[in-house]
């Protein structure tokens, strides 16, 4: 009997491990880049990104009429750089969907005085979908990464030179903080959000880190975020909202509970 309850569990655990190991298989496939026909600051952000993305392994769609897809579906990530458009509600809608279903989302901000108004609806953004309420500030410049993006690529610090940025971090973390604690970057990872706890959001508020000129700290943080978002783990304050078990694991969690009180009526009765 208790090689057949062995056998029992075995296939249990096997079948809890295939969509971890699927999730796995799928750490890169196609990629979107949502950008402007002339860019934010010119071209070379969405070239640099999508080289970055190609290198990583990913099948890279790079859209210039700044229209966001209504449907996002099988987008390992998604990256939208257009750093003066405000978000309109149909893209806020795509957005959250594409969060709610474990999406890996970039959203670029700028600095208070390049494009506020871009900046004011991603904060409105991040406290709709469960983040927090933040406050802009300006942010020095100089800035020290913070685990995990201190690698893959090896990084320590980002000298940027034209980020904005928020006081606090709301149910996420910052990914990058100069000395007043104020951070030029924030990451949300999954169960930070309590509106899309499956999703993923990192925002950076500058976007001279993606371009012609970026240093080798810029150019490590834009390898690194990728990097994250292919894998993303929890980081900052978890939410208290509790996802719904899908009828997948409703039926693992009703095996798993059987072959626990078989095994114990079988010692009653030994």
């Amino acid at each position: 009997m208790n090689s057949y309850l062995g056998r029992a569990m075995y296939g249990v655990l096997l079948a809890l491990s295939v969509p971890f190991l699927n999730t796995l298989q799928a750490a890169t496939g196609p990629a979107t880049i949502v950008d402007i026909s002339g860019g934010c600051a010119g071209t070379a952000e969405r070239t640099n990104l999508a080289a970055a993305l190609t290198s990583a392994g990913y099948t890279v769609t790079t859209i210039t009429t700044g229209v966001v897809p209504s449907n996002l579906t099988g987008q390992q990530q998604v990256w939208d750089i257009r750093c003066q458009n405000v978000l309109t509600a149909p893209e806020i809608t795509t957005f959250n969907a594409y969060l709610a279903s474990g999406g890996s989302l970039f959203l670029l901000g700028e600095n208070l005085g390049f494009a506020a108004a871009r900046d004011a609806s991603l904060i409105s953004y991040i406290a709709g979908v469960g983040g927090g309420s933040l406050t802009l500030t300006a942010t020095a410049n100089a800035q020290t990464a913070q685990p995990p993006f201190t690698g893959p690529t090896t990084l320590s610090a980002v000298n940027y030179r034209a980020v904005g940025g928020t006081q606090t971090a709301g149910t996420g973390a910052f990914v990058t903080t100069d000395t007043s604690g104020y951070g030029g970057a924030i990451v949300f990872g999954p169960g930070s959000l309590s509106s899309a706890p499956s999703g993923t959001l990192i925002i950076v508020w500058d976007v001279n880190f993606m371009d012609s000129g970026r240093s080798a700290g810029e150019t490590a943080l834009l390898n690194n975020l990728i990097a994250y978002l292919a894998a993303p783990v929890p980081i900052g304050a978890p939410v208290t909202a509790v996802p719904a078990l899908s009828p997948s694991a409703m039926v693992v969690l009703s095996l798993l509970l059987g072959c626990a009180g078989f095994l114990l009526l079988r010692r009653r009765f030994a």
